[in-house]
């Protein structure tokens, strides 16, 4: 839940700032969207808490899921579009705006449905407001590629010696 909670805080200042604390009803309704979503959309949990982590999979309830509970903080609206407006209301007064407005746009991505529409807008969300852990994965699945090849490599001379 604490990831979920990291993530909305990103996706609604829509920038690096994440430190912003949520009051007490807020919190609450954070929750019970998510759960209506949840219900609504029958998405496992665990798709969204790899999704908090960085580790989006290709699954049409998770991506449901993701405009359900965009959907219901006003976010987008039935087809799947980013209302500026109230993402530009509900940006904290701390949060670098113009840098937040530049990821709502660079974000602007179209699926073939609005769930998967939403589902590629958060997914942009998170890769700007996370470059080290994509950073990161991205070091790992060089590693894993450069050890297979040099696997390859090793095997393709051992049956040469044969």
């Amino acid at each position: 839940m604490n990831g979920l909670l990291k993530v909305i805080v990103l996706v609604i200042v829509v920038s690096a700032v994440s430190c912003q604390d949520f009051s007490e009803e807020q919190r609450k309704k954070i929750i019970e969207n998510r759960q209506k979503c949840i219900e609504e959309t029958k998405v496992k949990p665990e798709l969204i808490e790899k999704a908090d982590q960085g580790e989006f999979t290709d699954d049409a309830a998770l991506k449901c899921f993701t405009k359900c509970f965009y959907q219901k903080a006003g976010f987008v609206n039935d087809d799947g579009e980013v209302q500026i407006d109230v993402v530009k209301a509900k940006l904290p007064p701390e949060a670098d705006k113009e840098k937040a407005l530049a990821i709502v746009e660079d974000c602007k991505i179209k699926g073939k449905d609005a769930c998967e529409t939403v589902y590629l807008i958060h997914k942009c969300y998170f890769e700007h407001t996370h470059p080290d852990l994509n950073k990161k994965e991205g070091d790992e699945k060089n590693e894993k590629s450069e050890k297979s090849e040099k696997s390859e490599k090793s095997e393709k001379k051992e049956e040469k010696k044969e």
